[in-house]
């Protein structure tokens, strides 16, 4: 039961992705119908190569991890891009922005985001590719990860089956 005095807090992990951009149109969808004060955390999470200490690696490990970040700025400034809709769509819908960066995966890294930094969140909502079978296996999954790892309710937003992908908003 959410207590009077304290908002129902949302997080929807985000990157630049048809599957992305439904979960973040469900999370502000979902936001727009409550009743109760909330907020809505939207998180972009870069997650890095963590260095090892054999030399050749270790310098590419540092180059891969330049790159990374630069795409992260890239995806970030295309996630705000996307973003802007839903100040005149949503007006009500007030909203912040972070990006969180740490060494692993991106599921490790948005469950120490959650637990650590917003202990007090109510509801997670991501994407997810629809991977089965090997795919699953190889490629990892961030939804499987941390449905497994956190302890809040999370909603996994699938594709649509009969389009094959999410409709982009």
């Amino acid at each position: 039961m959410q207590e009077q005095n304290n908002p129902y807090k949302v997080v929807v992990a985000a990157e630049d992705s048809p599957i992305s951009h439904h979960a973040i149109d469900f999370a502000f969808d979902l936001c727009s119908r409550l009743s109760c004060p909330f907020t809505l955390n939207v998180v972009y999470i870069t997650a890095l190569n963590p260095s090892t200490n054999i030399p050749f690696l270790s310098s590419l490990d540092k180059a891969n991890n330049l790159d990374i970040r630069l795409d992260a700025k890239q995806t970030i400034a295309e996630l705000q891009k996307y973003l802007e809709k839903f100040r005149t769509l949503t007006p009500r819908v007030n909203y912040t922005f972070a990006q969180s960066e740490g060494y692993g995966t991106v599921g490790e890294n948005l469950t120490h985001y959650i637990t650590v930094e917003h202990p007090d969140t109510n509801l997670l909502v991501l994407g997810s590719r629809g991977l089965d079978g090997l795919k699953k296996i190889v490629l990892s999954s961030t939804s499987d990860y941390v449905s497994r790892h956190i302890k809040i309710p999370v909603a996994i937003i699938k594709p649509h089956e009969e389009l094959g992908e999410c409709p982009s908003g």
